[in-house]
């Protein structure tokens, strides 16, 4: 997990076989210390809040992206890139993923993103480098520069901050569910699809707890 105050860092994973027949408290997840409301009203929510520069979210992010696929419709699936102040390494990252979301392209080249930073070490957060990039994907480059260097987007970035700062979101990655549990991959010692199968549990969990309120 990738911390705010760290450019870096490495976390041992713990071997865990047991699989999470029951999500638990303190190990698995822990409560959100100001519950948030979600973004829409009637349906459940996940927000993955994340950065492109972390090696630990590229390492989920291809069970992440296998997992949204098959959300049923009443599930709520959002990314927040993290933008702690203070990180300007972050910036760079949290602009392009700003302008694809304002595109409607931020679902559908998020593991492309990943993969330039990640693995071909592209510098994204370059221009120069980043342009010729975004003609590569097929995307249209004067569009997304109007964007990329437009109000909208530094408004955009106000949004993420704001957001990482209401979630209190001090590593990533990190996902929140329904407003109210938060859980990683640092918390459960696994970077792989235990992630996915923690937060169906939880969305499983809150459900069953709102309708024994009925």
């Amino acid at each position: 997990m990738i911390k705010r105050w760290m450019t870096g860092l490495t976390f041992a994973l713990v071997a865990a076989t047991a699989a999470h027949a029951d999500v638990r408290e303190g190990t698995d997840y822990k409560r959100l210390a100001t519950p948030q409301p979600v973004a829409q009203a009637g349906k459940a929510e996940v927000i993955e809040f994340f950065w492109y520069g972390c090696p630990h979210c590229y390492k989920v992010e291809p069970y992440v992206e296998s997992w949204a696929a098959k959300l049923p419709k009443d599930v709520n699936f959002r990314r927040v890139h993290v933008m702690w102040p203070g990180r300007n390494d972050m910036e760079g990252h949290a602009k392009l993923f700003a302008t694809l979301q304002q595109m409607g392209l931020e679902a559908k080249y998020q593991q492309a993103v990943f993969d330039a930073v990640q693995r071909d070490g592209i510098e994204l957060r370059r221009e120069g480098d980043l342009y010729p990039w975004i003609q590569k994907q097929g995307i249209d480059v004067a569009k997304f520069k109007a964007i990329y260097t437009g109000f909208s987007t530094n408004a955009a970035l106000g949004k993420l901050s704001e957001l990482t700062n209401r979630y209190k979101i001090d590593g990533v990655p990190t996902f929140i569910v329904n407003g109210k549990y938060v859980t990683s991959p640092g918390m459960i010692g696994r970077e792989d699809g235990t992630i996915t199968k923690v937060i169906d549990e939880l969305l499983a969990k809150d459900k069953a707890g709102a309708k024994a309120k009925k």
